[in-house]
């Protein structure tokens, strides 16, 4: 017997502030050694050597971080192998997803000739309604969903695989996960939305106001996006707890309720 719940009803319980604080944490550790490893000289044989080092240091935090995260979310103990392992399966992900972002881009570079094409092909009647900044609209439109859902898939694969007992049975649970797919789509809109929206508006008040306002509202962007992001990690691992319970044949319980250990009735005396 299996006790079901909405795979989104199972993640909310997982996104805690201390997820989020650990999230940013990460982003924020990985972003500043970042910048140190750009400044340091590369003019003698130690500079270069303390460039690699440091190089490494970021990468193997970067990966290892969000690693560590994912197997906390899946309930899996964090050991020196696992770290190893899903870090390098984040940064091949990351590689990859940066490679399919550069042939999107590739492929996306004369957008505006197609539209100018496609408008002067549409019948005379339509090129009101298909005109060339509706199609470039639309291109740039398509682009986008394309980058995003490469970012989905293997963001899908790489969870899978770092935290799941069962990696293949995990990943076709996040596939057919209709939750997942909204809050991929929905989570990134409102993210990048949300985002320009608030880095884009000014108070126009003085150099004082408009730092201080920077400031607000660059924390501000900080919180939401790893509040969006540590939910999309959420959805994933109640998909993987999901498929993971399945394959054991236990409980899948909402938070709150009494472990599958606990006796459920109580004998009567």
């Amino acid at each position: 017997m299996t006790i079901r719940t909405s795979v989104l009803r199972s993640a909310l319980p997982l996104v805690s502030a201390r997820l989020v604080a650990r999230q940013i944490g990460l982003a924020v550790l990985v972003f500043v050694l970042s910048v140190l490893w750009l400044r340091v000289p590369d003019a003698s044989l130690v500079d270069v050597v303390g460039t690699v080092l440091l190089g490494v240091l970021v990468l193997a935090l970067a990966g290892g971080g969000e690693a560590s995260l994912m197997l906390r979310l899946c309930g899996r103990p964090v050991s020196a192998l696992r770290l190893l392992r899903g870090g390098m399966l984040v940064l091949v992900g990351v590689a990859l997803w940066l490679g399919w972002s550069v042939l999107i881009g590739h492929l996306s570079a004369n957008d505006w000739e197609w539209a100018g094409y496609l408008n002067s092909r549409a019948p005379h009647q339509l090129r009101n309604v298909f005109s060339y900044l509706h199609l470039h609209f639309l291109l740039e439109s398509l682009w986008s969903t394309l980058r995003w859902f490469g970012a989905g898939v293997l963001g899908a694969v790489v969870f899978a695989a770092a935290g799941a007992v069962r990696p293949l049975r995990a990943l076709g649970t996040i596939f057919r996960s209709l939750s997942y797919w909204l809050c991929l789509l929905l989570g990134i809109i409102v993210a990048v939305e949300v985002t320009n929206a608030v880095m884009g508006w000014t108070p126009g008040h003085g150099l004082a106001v408009e730092t201080f306002s920077l400031v607000l509202r660059l924390v501000g962007v900080v919180i939401f996006d790893a509040v969006v992001v540590c939910l999309l990690l959420s959805v994933l691992a109640a998909c993987v707890l999901r498929s993971d319970s399945d394959e054991t044949g236990g409980y899948e319980t909402p938070a709150g309720t009494p472990e599958d250990s606990q006796p459920r009735t109580v004998p009567t005396p």
